[in-house]
C-alpha cells in the first residue's frame, strides 16, 4: 500500500512518545477540521496539544506533513471498517445487511474522528495524496469483488466494474453527506443504501 509523500521525521519507539504524537494528531485534525489548512498554525497545533514547538518538528517537518499523516490515519482506520465487513461471518450475510453494515460503519468513523471532516473541509490538498486514496479504492474494489464471486455468478470483468459502482458510490455519498446539514445528510446516507440495494439484487444468479 502506497504511503502518503511525507513520512514521519522521526518514529516514536517509546509508549510516552507514541502518545505525543497521537495527541499532537488529535489536535491538528481539530485545528485543521476548524480553522482550515491555511489558516492553522504548527505553533497553535503544538500549544494545544501541550507539547514544545520544537517537540513537534522532531516528528513532522511542516504542516503538510502533519496534514497527510492524518490522511494516513484515516486510510488505516477505514481499511478497519472495511476489513469488518468482508472477513468471517459477516462477508456471507445477504448483501442487505452488508450494505448496511459497511455504510453505518463508515458513517459512525467518521462522525467520531475530526481528521475525516478535516480532508473535507480541506478537499483542495486532495491532490497531495490522491494516489493514496486511489490504492485504497482499488484494495475495496477487489475485496467487493471477492464477495461478488462468492455470492454472484458474475463474469470477472463483470465483477470488478460491479464492485468499483459499489465501493465508488459509498466513497461519494459519503463525502457529499458530510457537506450537507446533518439531517439532510442522514437521509442521504439511507437513500444510498436503499440505490445499492436495488442495484445490487438482480446480480443474484446472473450468468
Amino acid at each position: 500500500m502506497k504511503k502518503s509523500a511525507a513520512p514521519l521525521r522521526k518514529v516514536p519507539r517509546q509508549a510516552r512518545s507514541r502518545e505525543r504524537v497521537e495527541r499532537i494528531l488529535d489536535v491538528a485534525a481539530v485545528v485543521f477540521a476548524d480553522q482550515g489548512f491555511e489558516a492553522a498554525t504548527t505553533e497553535e497545533i503544538a500549544e494545544r496539544a501541550e507539547v514544545s514547538i520544537g517537540s513537534l518538528y522532531q516528528y513532522f517537518p511542516d504542516k503538510m506533513a502533519l496534514f497527510l499523516a492524518l490522511v494516513d490515519r484515516c486510510i488505516e482506520r477505514s481499511r478497519v471498517v472495511f476489513g469488518a465487513v468482508v472477513t468471517g461471518d459477516v462477508a456471507d450475510r445477504p448483501w442487505r445487511e452488508l450494505i448496511a453494515f459497511a455504510v453505518d460503519g463508515f458513517v459512525a468513523l467518521k462522525e467520531a474522528d475530526p481528521a475525516f471532516r478535516a480532508l473535507i473541509v480541506n478537499f483542495h490538498l486532495y491532490g497531495a495524496y490522491v494516489e493514496t486514496d486511489a490504492a485504497l479504492h482499488r484494495e475495496f474494489v477487489e475485496q467487493v469483488a471477492r464477495i461478488l464471486a462468492k455470492q454472484t455468478r458474475l463474469s470477472p470483468k463483470r465483477r470488478e466494474l460491479v464492485a468499483t459502482m459499489v465501493v465508488q458510490t459509498i466513497s461519494a455519498m459519503l463525502f457529499l453527506s458530510m457537506r450537507e446539514e446533518p439531517a439532510f445528510g442522514k437521509q442521504m446516507i439511507e437513500e444510498t443504501k436503499v440505490m445499492l440495494e436495488r442495484y445490487l439484487e438482480p446480480f443474484a444468479g446472473e450468468t
